[in-house]
């Protein structure tokens, strides 16, 4: 979306659960953590799907006690998928097709937006979604709102020109946000040379302003088709409704093969190396990174999230105790990892004084080592695992957050994925967990932000 299309440190879908935690107090939390895994969430039997003719994917939650509808259109394809030298390009034509030529009473957006509803697009590395939520009885105003928009490509040179200088806005803003930058140099480091994960999903400024018509145009020829698209419904609809708009919308589409990807898988674990950046402010920005499972791994994944929160999943976590409540050196401490469609980063900062780096460091590489040489204790587990089933309930509490889960992962894999995620949580084996970790307990990639004046040119790598 505007402003907002290009995300850096989304949480994974599932796992919003530091960021609820942040802001609830530590009474709230031990509550949280006291109590009992929620009810299933999204249960497999009350989610209904079918393939169409064409190939497009629909899948329907029915919640006829909602008075809302939300609808994602999924387009598997995302900045990963961009032409080489064109970095950019997946992300400029979600941006083309959001915004049109030129705003207008009738367009798609002023139809939803009248009668109450709102509708957005994004895109990251694996996918392109857009989306609308509407009241209860808008279902069919909703699903031919998008299909104008995804189906049919109002492409013109001044809108081309004008939504190039929005992203570049967009990016020079993001430049000077330094957990972006931060996240950026650890994709640029883990996968640079190998695979596109490694480019920013904005595009890079000479390539991204090198797209011309013609290459949008290809694009979407090549990837926005029936076969290789999704549509999800959660709300106060039917599935038989749903799928009567959805035929007539989407339905005339024709299939087509879609580009083959081909594209080495990076190497796990890291093979090290460091890389220092200067930021503006006071503080430094630490990161050891490494590559994580990807979503076909699901147990890996379950491992990747627990031992997140072992580590940095609130104020108990091991690291929260060691770098801020017992040696007060550092001010905020994370764990980036979002499930992806292949190997996906798992990246542990902090962020600390200048002085401080070489300390946080051996902090963060001694509590990775103990996880890969000792199993997590019971309790810790036990409270690990509790701790997710939260954050999933945080992350899914509206039709829209579900509609968002389920899209999520029936673009990179299925949404049955997100259905049976807190079962596989709940059976995630202590031994799955030591051997992931071994993952992690070896030499990272480092990437570090240094203010400006204690940046160190000779360990640039």
């Amino acid at each position: 979306m505007r402003g907002k299309a290009v995300v850096v440190r989304l949480p994974k879908v599932l796992h919003l659960l530091r960021l609820p935690l942040a802001v609830v107090s530590l009474s709230l939390w031990v509550n949280l953590v006291a109590s009992t895994a929620p009810a299933a969430l999204l249960d497999p039997r009350g989610v209904q799907s079918e393939t169409l003719p064409n190939g497009l994917r629909l899948v329907v939650a029915p919640e006829p006690e909602a008075e809302a509808i939300s609808v994602q259109v999924i387009v598997k394809a995302g900045s990963a998928d961009d032409p080489p030298g064109r970095t950019g390009t997946a992300h400029l034509l979600e941006h083309m097709l959001w915004a049109g030529k030129s705003p207008s009473e009738n367009g798609p957006r002023a139809r939803v937006e009248r009668v109450g509803g709102m509708l957005e697009a994004g895109t990251l590395r694996d996918y392109t979604r857009f989306y609308a939520t509407v009241a209860s009885g808008y279902l069919d105003l909703a699903l031919e709102a998008l299909g104008e928009i995804v189906l049919e490509p109002d492409l013109d040179e001044a809108a081309l020109v004008r939504e190039q200088e929005v992203i570049l806005d967009e990016s020079a803003g993001r430049s000077e946000n330094p957990q972006a930058v931060l996240n950026a140099m650890a994709f640029a480091e883990l996968y640079g040379g190998l695979h596109p994960y490694a480019n920013p999903i904005e595009g890079k400024p000479d390539d991204l302003q090198g797209i011309g018509l013609a290459q949008l145009a290809l694009f979407h020829r090549s990837w926005y088709l029936p076969n290789n698209m999704a549509v999800v419904v959660v709300g106060d609809v039917q599935f038989e409704a749903a799928r009567g708009t959805v035929n007539r919308v989407f339905g005339r589409l024709a299939p087509a093969p879609t580009p083959g990807r081909t594209r080495p898988a990076p190497p796990r674990p890291a093979t090290g190396g460091e890389r220092i950046a200067p930021t503006a402010g006071r503080e430094a920005y630490v990161m050891a990174a490494f590559v994580g499972p990807e979503v076909a791994e699901h147990y890996q994944v379950c491992a990747s999230d627990l031992l997140a929160t072992v580590l940095a999943g609130g104020p108990l976590g091991r690291l929260d105790l060691e770098l801020k409540e017992k040696r007060g050196i550092a001010s905020d401490v994370g764990v980036e990892f979002l499930t992806q469609r292949e190997r996906a980063l798992f990246g542990v900062w902090a962020v600390c004084d200048p002085e401080r780096i070489s300390e946080v460091k051996q902090v963060i590489q001694a509590e990775l080592a103990r996880l890969g040489a000792e199993p997590v204790p019971p309790a810790e587990l036990a409270t690990a695992r509790r701790l997710l089933a939260a954050g999933y309930v945080f992350a899914n509490e509206t039709p829209a957050d579900r509609a968002t889960t389920l899209g999520f992962y029936e673009a990179i894999d299925s949404y049955r994925t997100a259905s049976y995620y807190l079962s596989w949580v709940a059976h995630a084996d202590p031994t799955t967990l030591t051997e992931v970790a071994r993952w992690y307990a070896g030499e990272p990639v480092w990437v570090i932000l240094r203010p400006a004046g204690t940046h160190r040119p000779e360990a640039v790598q």
